[in-house]
């Protein structure tokens, strides 16, 4: 087991170097032997004899080895080649190709990386790249099923949500599958034990994508929205009345804590009186911009009788594209209860219907996760009795919207970080002093999403003492991994962010990153990127807007120090990471100033 780690934490390293230190921890943990170094180097010794045939070399680097691969054969990278080519193919809208791609790459995985092998360290490592296979296989499997492979996905959906119970986008894919092969008991009961599962293992309700497939066998069931797996379609007048009105917001947050500002202001603009009231919430990923606009949607929801209605525009993910013009409005019809037959094809069209179906109405929309303002206008109700809740990572330019409000979150006060922690610790640990958190909220920044997982973190290791998970947190190198989750964590929450920059700002947030100190001013951001002033300035504010660097004063910039973490990092176009990408080194005092 011993060589085994080791060779594991080679390769998770990706060419870099891996310490000594950090190889005995994989190995023994926080108890390693008097003897732990020679072990390891003497483990090296005997992995370089049983490598040698097939090219691959581990050569001394530093205090620690770096194993590189050469041209010998390693499926993670004949993964990643593959990965490649679908994504290309995808865009290319060569969907058949593109499958073919997903399960060529997806062949070379028998289950987890590196499954069996107990070293806390080394499974936190290979939290990302599991991610991102089963990322690849649920967009693999969402474009078997707009090709009507319900049933043929059933077993592997199975296998896949059995190991994956609280994964809620592959568990809606198994519903979908479930219910239109016409298994209907057996997809409401996934839905029911899934939605149990979550809220009493991690204090969850069920995100939009559960939401809306159970909102829609609800109505299909109820013959109010289109075809089912028993029959035609049902037919529905456009103008008659709804019968019971439309809710497809997902459960209210029960352990949703803080921002008694923020809410106030929602509420009061919620209650105010006045022609297409659009409210937009912004700020960094993590920074529970959804929770907010859900929570405060559920206290506003009695002033809304004619609907309350969720759509995900998937602004900012990792492994899909925003929903254009014509998918959003066509969801946010069938989430209103028309039925699908009876919507048509042409965008100009569907704003009509649209603004028809929601005029003289009182109705209360979410729009979750916004790309841009671009995307949100044709989605807007028409009615004057409505309201419009916008969040995304962006701040928008609305001008031509007259929002009624913006607000930008920050990172949560001390007080309330504490508050969610204890909240979402449970009765696994005892409730701990607010001086025994402090480190654990300093590791995170205070971020909502880095607090929950770190919550999360210490439930599902109920022996830890407190003060080790802060410990462990301490690590900046590690730091990312312990706060993975199911559902990806950090890592994912960033990668969506970063997959849509520019490659200039990709740059320039590496170079951020890799400096010493979290804050710069435009002078030594364009001395660090070898931009002129003005170029670099005009980063600088697009990254501010992006919620990727904050401003504390005019002209000057901080990094959270997740962000931070994240972007050292990353790796150059090149293969490189952190100062090697750097035109040249700015001094300490110059970044920390």
């Amino acid at each position: 087991m011993k060589h085994q780690i080791v060779l594991g934490s080679l390769l998770t390293a990706e060419s870099r170097r891996t310490s000594i230190r950090r190889l005995v921890d994989a190995v023994w943990g926080t108890a390693p032997p008097s003897t732990a170094g020679k072990q390891i180097r003497n483990a090296v010794s005997d992995l370089r004899g049983i490598l040698a045939p097939s090219g691959a070399l581990i050569t001394p680097a530093a205090d620690g080895y770096q194993l590189d691969i050469g041209e010998a054969w390693f499926d993670l990278r004949e993964f990643h080649r593959h990965l490649g080519r679908a994504r290309t193919l995808l865009g290319h809208q060569r969907s058949a190709d593109v499958i073919a791609e997903f399960r060529a790459a997806l062949s070379l995985w028998t289950g987890p990386m590196l499954s069996g092998i107990e070293s806390a360290a080394l499974q936190a490592q290979v939290a990302g790249v599991n991610e991102v296979r089963l990322s690849a296989a649920e967009e693999c499997i969402d474009l078997e099923l707009t090709r009507d492979r319900h049933k043929s996905l059933l077993s592997e959906l199975s296998a896949l949500v059995a190991e994956n119970p609280l994964r809620e986008r592959m568990v809606a894919q198994y519903v979908r599958a479930l219910y239109r092969s016409g298994t209907r008991a057996r997809a409401f009961a996934v839905y029911e034990q899934t939605r149990r599962r979550l809220a009493e293992q991690l204090g969850l309700s069920p995100g939009p994508e559960l939401v809306e497939i159970h909102q829609l066998m609800l109505r299909e069931d109820a013959g109010a929205a289109g075809p089912t797996a028993a029959g035609p379609p049902v037919p529905a007048a456009t103008s008659a009345p709804v019968a019971a009105a439309p809710d497809s917001l997902p459960s209210e947050i029960g352990h949703f804590v803080g921002r008694a500002a923020e809410i106030e202001v929602l509420l009061a603009d919620g209650t105010r009186p006045g022609p297409q009231r659009v409210v937009s919430v912004d700020g960094m990923g993590g920074a529970g911009k959804t929770a907010l606009a859900v929570h405060v949607a559920h206290r506003l929801a009695d002033r809304y009788p004619d609907g309350r209605l969720f759509l995900d525009l998937r602004g900012r993910t990792c492994d899909r594209a925003p929903l254009g013009h014509r998918a959003a409005l066509r969801r946010l019809l069938l989430l209103s209860g028309l039925p699908e037959a009876e919507l048509p094809v042409p965008v100009e069209a569907l704003v009509q219907l649209w603004r028809s179906r929601t005029v003289g109405r009182r109705m209360l929309v979410v729009l979750d996760n916004a790309a841009d303002a671009e995307q949100i206008g044709p989605l807007l109700p028409a009615g004057d009795g409505c309201l419009t809740l916008v969040t995304s990572r962006r701040r928008l330019t609305m001008t031509t919207l007259s929002p009624t409000r913006v607000l930008s979150l920050e990172p949560l006060p001390r007080k309330e970080g504490y508050e969610l922690f204890c909240r979402l610790l449970g009765n696994r640990h005892p409730k701990p002093l607010p001086d025994a958190v402090n480190g654990i909220l300093e590791h995170c920044g205070d971020l909502p999403l880095a607090v929950s997982a770190a919550a999360a973190r210490l439930r599902r290791r109920p022996s830890w003492p407190v003060w080790h998970l802060a410990e462990r947190l301490a690590d900046r190198q590690m730091r990312l991994a312990e706060l993975q989750t199911e559902h990806g964590g950090l890592i994912a929450c960033f990668d969506a962010s970063y997959r849509h920059l520019s490659a200039g700002q990709q740059r320039l947030l590496r170079l951020l990153g890799a400096a010493e100190g979290d804050r710069t001013d435009v002078g030594s951001a364009s001395v660090l990127a070898g931009l002129p002033p003005f170029v670099a300035e005009q980063m600088l504010e697009e990254l501010v807007d992006e919620h990727l660097l904050m401003q504390p004063e005019p002209g000057r910039y901080r990094m959270h120090p997740l962000m931070k973490t994240y972007c050292a990092q990353l790796p150059a176009p090149d293969g490189t990471t952190g100062p090697r990408s750097a035109p040249r080194r700015v001094p300490a005092q110059t970044m920390a100033a």
